[in-house]
């Protein structure tokens, strides 16, 4: 009779068999090639086809750096699933997930030249290292099969597997996390508050802020930093040490083969020069007022009236709720949300948002929904709508995803009338539009692919009559002022998102012969202060006088807060800004450096000092 632990072991390579499909009500179509099997539906084809040359692009790519992978990698697209994310697996065989959600309401994966080719950058990174194995475990494998036991890989640290798939996401697919302000953001408000963490606190399963986020955030920063101070060899010579390491726990072994130093030392190194880049007084901000003390996430600040804001988010204990707080700090949970949706009020009185539900046994979408009293009731099925607002008479705008892509949509008050107010396409992704408060004008964010943000002002037929900024950076969060002369919105680039404020003056003037940057009205656009951290989704509010207050969300070393600004007149201006194109010197060199595998030493770390 076999022994109870090798009837386990045997169960665990019984499991390692293929999976099963997605929903099976789709049709399903493969393209072949050179390295993959890519599987779609067929309005995904557009995508699969995208998403079959960045692949192939990136094996190529990759292949320079690391091992290449055993067989042919199987990529599937999935539309069931209203969220920007992706998978990958080396066992029973090396595939890869791949959700067809563009990242319209995921402020960190923004910043790319093209948000397909991020995603598949960032999950075959996975395979190429988590398909590596050598010495015994090869052996293991060839004995007994892709059992998920004997991939030596799989046992590194989740710092390690996102590190190194978010290094590489950057350094290959243009731009990506590193490049993006918010991970930067997050390592320099720890350290100047204290709570930069020890190396195994840096996990998937971290229980504190930033949570999850921690693996991806301080892993892909460190292996950046290793790969400058050791070059960029170095990560392959460490990857394929750890493919024949013996015990793979015991990950300081091939780091000191690999960087001449354990991951123990090298991380507090990094952790000093990132603690001699800030100070303390650095987290204060002059002029801005915390009105909450807790939460885990703060998102969608929203006036209600002259001296109450609601606002979606979670302490980290409790679910995902629509809050509201006066401008004294108190307090009230309203109702509880699954999303960080925007709570915006009809005209007769409900609350409007936007949250997944599931709508089949396969399918998770996101939908409008209103709240009357404690009865939530779905507004719309199946129509995959973000960020919602609403205009005066009750006319509702939105995102929408439509196959991989994003447009802006129209959609009456009971939900039975969506009307396109944008074309979609794989080459320009739409997001968070809001209405004038006169309703003749609506603000949004615009992606270009190829890394180009703007914000756009266009009439309520959707027809562009201003384009406010345009560049390499992150655009994001636009409102208007109460009296619709000005907006304000958020720019994040070089380890920092300001906010600015731009006044709208004059008549329409003929656009440009770029039609990307579109018609351009005379205009006065200002820096509001200056944010060492970050601060994100600013709302203008009224105060009843001539004076203006701006909320936002802070982030802090703890967590993010709400905001108010009450400098009133008194609100401090920066001098104009002339030209909003962020200094590109630190991203010039360092790609340089990297590409022509020179050491970076002596500014190892350049992105956290903003390039000063």
């Amino acid at each position: 009779m076999l022994c109870s632990r090798c009837l386990f072991f045997l169960a665990t390579l019984w499991l390692a068999r293929p999976a099963g499909a997605q929903d099976p009500s789709h049709e399903y179509f493969t393209i072949a090639t050179a390295h993959f099997r890519v599987t779609f539906t067929r309005p995904m084809e557009p995508l699969a086809r995208r998403l079959a040359v960045h692949a192939e692009r990136a094996y190529a790519q990759l292949t320079t750096e690391l091992h290449p992978p055993r067989g042919t990698i199987d990529i599937v697209i999935n539309d069931d699933d209203d969220f920007s994310n992706g998978s990958a697996t080396p066992y029973p065989s090396n595939r890869i997930i791949v959700y067809a959600t563009p990242p319209v309401n995921e402020l960190g994966l923004r910043y790319t030249t093209d948000w397909s080719q991020l995603v598949v950058t960032h999950e075959l990174t996975h395979i190429f290292h988590l398909d590596r194995s050598r010495g015994i475990w090869q052996l293991g494998q060839h004995i007994f099969g892709r059992s998920p036991f004997l991939f030596p890989n799989l046992y590194s640290p989740s710092w390690l597997i996102e590190g190194l798939a978010v290094y590489e996401e950057s350094r290959l697919a243009g731009e990506g996390r590193i490049e993006a302000p918010e991970n930067t953001m997050l390592i320099r408000t720890a350290a100047a508050g204290g709570r930069f963490p020890a190396i195994g606190d840096a996990s998937l399963a971290q229980p504190t802020f930033p949570n999850g986020n921690a693996a991806y955030a301080y892993g892909s920063l460190f292996i950046d930093y290793l790969a400058r101070v050791h070059g960029p060899t170095s990560v392959r010579a460490f990857v394929e040490s750890s493919s024949d390491q013996l015990i793979p726990y015991l990950i300081d072994v091939p780091a000191r083969h690999a960087f001449g130093e354990s991951f123990t030392t090298a991380w507090s190194q990094w952790r000093a020069t990132v603690q001699d880049s800030v100070t303390p007084d650095m987290a204060r901000s002059p002029g801005w007022r915390m009105l909450t003390d807790d939460g885990l996430a703060v998102s969608s600040p929203r006036w209600s009236s002259d001296t109450t804001l609601t606002y979606t988010g979670t302490g980290g204990k409790d679910v995902y709720s629509e809050f509201s707080v006066s401008l004294d700090g108190v307090r009230h949970r309203l109702a509880r949300r699954n999303s960080g949706s925007p709570t915006v009020t009809l005209p007769f009185g409900a609350a409007l948002f936007s949250q997944l539900e599931l709508t089949s046994q396969y399918a998770e979408r996101s939908d409008l929904f209103v709240q009357v009293g404690d009865e939530q009731r779905r507004l719309t099925l199946n129509q995959r709508l973000f960020s919602p607002d609403v205009r005066r008479d009750g006319e509702i705008i939105a995102s929408q995803i439509v196959d991989g892509a994003s447009r802006l949509v129209r959609v009456s008050d009971d939900g039975k009338r969506i009307t396109p107010l944008t074309s979609a396409s794989l080459d320009t992704l739409w997001s968070e539009p809001r209405w004038s408060h006169k309703g003749d004008r609506i603000v949004a964010v615009r992606w270009f692919r190829g890394g180009v943000s703007q914000v756009v002002v266009m009439d309520s037929a959707g027809g562009l009559i201003h384009v406010a900024t345009s560049g390499r950076f992150t655009a994001a969060s636009p409102s208007w002022f109460p009296d619709d002369h000005a907006i304000v919105y958020t720019i994040g680039d070089n380890a920092r998102n300001d906010v600015y404020v731009q006044f709208l003056d004059g008549q329409q003037v003929s656009p440009p012969r770029d039609s990307r940057e579109g018609p351009s009205l005379p205009t006065s656009t200002f820096k509001v202060q200056r944010s060492d951290f970050g601060v994100f989704e600013p709302e203008v509010g009224n105060t009843g006088s001539a004076t203006l207050r701006i909320a936002a969300v802070a982030l802090r070393a703890n967590g993010y807060r709400l905001t108010v600004s009450d400098s009133t007149p008194a609100l401090k201006w920066s001098d104009p800004i002339l030209d909003l194109t962020p200094d590109r010197r630190c991203r010039r060199s360092s790609s340089t450096r990297r590409r022509r595998g020179r050491t970076r030493r002596g500014r190892p770390w350049c992105r956290a000092t903003g390039c000063r």
